[in-house]
Parts: structure tokens; sequence; C-alpha cells
């Protein structure tokens, strides 16, 4: 049963214009998202990267790339809340989160990004100082061209009080319990938001 405490409706904000990958020209930012794979105890994803190159990181150069997403609590409520969206495309409940952009400096930047596109968040009492997960998935043919997503999720501290709008990319946001979540929420979800909330209560007690 689809159970939201606080309604949001809200403003439905323009879709960003979508900047083609550009190849990078420095190693040293490809080995920053590398670095922060390996901060993750991703080392084998981190190689992946290393060798694929800028193309793991682009949308449109390589159906097997990278993208950077944001699981959001509010770690202050006692019935441990989470913020997810209904997306558009898939009609599922998820977290926030996309691709990589050319101005992205990080992968934390990318999903940092995505949020404030995809919820109307810019600020938050705490953002994961590294990835809280990393989770390589096959995709179906509805996806186009990409094949496979290597999700690199973080995880940011949000009140639910505070103000969120609703994106092109879905129909509606809501607030959840754990111990409530929706019909229609990804299949994975289940299971991984109570370990990604405990995660995320280590990270922030730091």
């Amino acid at each position: 049963m689809l159970t939201a405490v606080t309604t949001l409706a809200i403003t439905v904000t323009a879709e960003p214009p979508v900047a083609p990958m550009r190849m990078m020209s420095a190693d040293r930012t490809l080995n920053d998202f590398a670095a922060e794979l390996r901060s993750a105890g991703q080392a084998p994803q981190a190689e992946f990267l290393l060798t694929a190159g800028p193309a793991a990181l682009s949308k449109t150069a390589d159906p097997d790339h990278f993208t950077a997403s944001c699981v959001v609590f509010d770690l202050a409520a006692d019935d441990r809340r989470v913020l997810l969206q209904r997306h558009r495309k898939t009609g599922k409940w998820m977290q926030f989160g996309g691709h990589v952009e050319a101005a992205d400096a990080s992968f934390a930047a990318a999903a940092a990004r995505e949020l404030t596109e995809e919820a109307g968040l810019r600020s938050w009492r705490w953002f994961s100082p590294v990835p809280v997960s990393v989770t390589s998935y096959a995709l179906s043919a509805q996806h186009g061209r990409c094949a496979r997503h290597r999700d690199v999720l973080f995880a940011a501290d949000v009140s639910e009080h505070e103000a969120v709008s609703v994106s092109v990319e879905s129909h509606a946001l809501g607030w959840f319990s754990l111990d409530t979540l929706p019909d229609q929420l990804m299949p994975d979800l289940t299971d991984r938001l109570p370990t990604l909330w405990d995660a995320a209560c280590r990270l922030a007690e730091r």
C-alpha cells in the first residue's frame, strides 16, 4: 500500500539540455573518479574505469558506463524516512540520479547535480563524503543504447520539511518510512534501503 506522509505536488521544472560528454584531456581527472570508487572499496570498478577510459563516463560513447545517484534520508526521523521519486520512464519509485555530464568534476558532483535537478534540493544537512554503494546491473531494451549501468550511489541527509519540486522526469515525490515503503518500488531497493540507511548513519557519525 502506497503511503506518503508529505504531499509534494509542485513545480515542474524544465528538463535541462543534455551536453555531449567531452573526452578528458588529463589523466588526473580520470584518476580522481577512480579514487572515489576505491574509497568505497570498489577497486575492480576503478580498474574497469581506468581501462575503459573516459568513454565509461559517457552515455553516448559506451553502452556499459557509470552513473551517479543519491538516496535522500531524514536521519533525524525516528521511523527512518526516505525521499523517493516515481520515475516517469520506469513507473517505479527510486532514488535520484542519472548520467555523468561533461562539467561534473566527480561522481559526487554528478549525484548532487542530479539531486538538484530532480528534487529541487540545493542544500542538505550532510552529503556522504564517499559512495555508500556501487551497483552494476544490466538494462532492458527500453533504455535504448544503454546496456549496463554501474551506479555510484551517495547519501544525503535532508529534513522532510525541506521544500522540494517535481521535475519532468518524475510523476511524483514522496517521503516514506522504511517500514511502509510504496508499491512499485524498484525491486532491489526493498532489501537495500535499510542497509543504505545504516551505512549513511555510520558515515554521518564520523
